[in-house]
């Protein structure tokens, strides 16, 4: 089915008339250029000069026109339930537009993308945004091409793909400084992306400066989810660095910032994480209280998913105080909570090792332990694998076997150089 604006051209052709003769006296030449294009829609009355200018009857392009305005409609409905967060509905819509050819190919792709990615359907949300970011590239659309880089690095960080998502994300950035693609917010997300890839890295040098570069593009924004999210990873950097005052702080903001806008399930991570550092701070018993406070939380909002790390951090706590027993049937409920193979059931291995080694059972702490790093290994989260095997180092250690924790050490030592360099990482 031909669209109104080929229909418009064809006629227009057929008359022998430029853009610029058949726009005289009506609208601008461009604006005739993108009705062709069907980048814009003609009013009625314009359509009935077009018509008149090309000696047809109205008729001629009615039939279209209705299919053309359904089409139209129909996309904006479908923008309208991305916006609800409605993307299950939004889906059908826009996968018939894309069958049958109506619209705009390259919104429509970006727009089921989208989608797809909240829905959680990642590896058809990563074959649309490869596809999309070659017809940007031949459509030389870059803030489209920047875009789909910058979705397909968040799709590889949520499948915890560290290195790959910090590839995509460096080449959207490079791309848009390139480019010159003047949207700000744009690069401040971008960067914040980047900053949280060297955080997990245990780069947090780097990812401090990153997030506080963020920080500076948004410093006139209104945008507070944003701003929310770097103070998070403010406070992330400053935990990894033991610089525990200056994380309280970001944090402390950044749950202020969450509880404003309501956003109650950022709150209590954030909450999460100043229990965390309660214990890191040898306050147990305040940590544990804050912990408990958190499970409760995310039950009652249904929650469940976010259990696992918690139940982790509780199981910790209990180690610390010696309540083993305690500890153990927490530990029970974090493995319930996650999937196998994810960084969450990695993190719980690690948590059994503690518990092993505080029962003096080191065989099966190193077990637990190895099972861990190896998961960490394969999701390339380095600075986690790195320090699951430092702990597997002090447990020969402790052991007494020497030769075999120095063999850890250098083994580790070379993996992460080789992993560096492969990745083309400086740091």
């Amino acid at each position: 089915m031909e669209s109104l604006g080929q229909k418009i051209r064809q006629r227009r052709l057929e008359r022998g008339l430029t853009q610029s003769q058949l726009a005289e006296s009506l609208v601008s030449a461009s604006a005739i250029s993108q009705i062709e294009g069907d980048k814009i829609n003609p009013s009625y009355k314009l359509l009935c000069q077009i018509a008149e200018r090309l000696e047809v009857p109205l008729d001629y392009f009615l039939s279209e026109t209705g299919e053309y305005l359904e089409q139209v409609t129909s996309h904006k409905l479908a923008k309208t339930l991305i916006m609800a967060k409605e993307y299950a509905n939004a889906v059908p819509i826009l996968e018939n537009l894309l069958t049958s050819n109506a619209g705009e190919e390259l919104d429509l792709l970006m727009d089921l993308a989208t989608c797809l990615i909240h829905l959680d359907v990642l590896t058809t949300a990563k074959e649309l945004l490869e596809k999309v970011i070659t017809m940007s590239l031949k459509a030389d659309d870059h803030r489209a091409h920047v875009w789909a880089l910058h979705r397909l690095g968040l799709v590889f960080f949520e499948q915890q793909n560290t290195s790959l998502a910090m590839h995509y994300w460096q080449r959207a950035y490079d791309y848009l400084l390139e480019a010159g693609v003047s949207d700000q917010f744009l690069r401040a997300e971008i960067t914040t992306n980047l900053a949280l890839t060297y955080n997990r890295l245990g780069y947090y040098d780097r990812s401090t400066h990153l997030f506080l570069n963020s920080q500076d593009l948004l410093k006139n924004s209104s945008n507070l989810y944003h701003l929310a999210t770097n103070y998070l990873g403010l406070g992330r950097s400053h935990y990894g660095k033991k610089q525990y005052k200056e994380a309280q702080e970001y944090w402390q903001e950044a749950i202020t910032i969450f509880k404003s806008l309501d956003h109650i399930q950022y709150s209590i991570q954030v909450k999460e994480n100043f229990g965390i550092l309660r214990g890191e701070l040898g306050e147990n018993e305040e940590a544990l209280e804050i912990l408990l406070e958190c499970v409760k939380h995310y039950r009652e909002l249904g929650l469940e998913q976010q259990l696992s790390n918690t139940f982790a951090e509780i199981a910790k706590v209990l180690i610390r105080l010696g309540r083993t027993d305690e500890a153990s049937d927490a530990l029970n409920q974090a493995f319930e909570h996650c999937e196998p193979d994810s960084m969450y059931y990695a993190q719980c291995c690690n948590v059994r090792s503690l518990l092993y080694a505080s029962l003096h059972q080191y065989a099966e702490a190193i077990e637990a332990a190895r099972e861990g790093s190896g998961i960490f290994r394969k999701l390339e989260m380095i600075h986690e694998y790195h320090k699951m095997r430092l702990h597997i180092s002090d447990l020969f250690k402790t052991l007494g076997d020497y030769k075999s924790s120095t063999e850890i050490l250098e083994e580790t030592q070379h993996f992460i150089q080789h992993f560096f360099r492969e990745k083309g990482i400086l740091l």
